[in-house]
């Protein structure tokens, strides 16, 4: 996806480290919502009036939001 986008790898070489980082983070990210968009397309011939669901639905369902857990003892 990054490649995709500016071409070559010279663009994000002469970032910073932190700058780098995070648009490879955004670039995966990007990616994973791109997937799961098309995951979602195939999915759709196959809903009824009962069980249709937006894409933003559907990507909330596929990406719940990450548990804290507290690993303190319980001491």
């Amino acid at each position: 996806m990054l490649l995709s986008r500016y071409g070559d790898i010279n663009y994000a070489m002469r970032l910073s480290l932190k700058r780098a980082a995070k648009l490879i983070k955004k670039a995966k990210k990007e990616e994973k919502r791109e997937f799961y968009y098309r995951l979602w397309l195939v999915r759709v011939p196959l809903y009824t009036s009962e069980t249709v669901e937006s894409f933003e639905e559907f990507y909330e369902k596929m990406n719940p939001p990450p548990v804290a857990y507290d690993r303190r003892s319980k001491e």
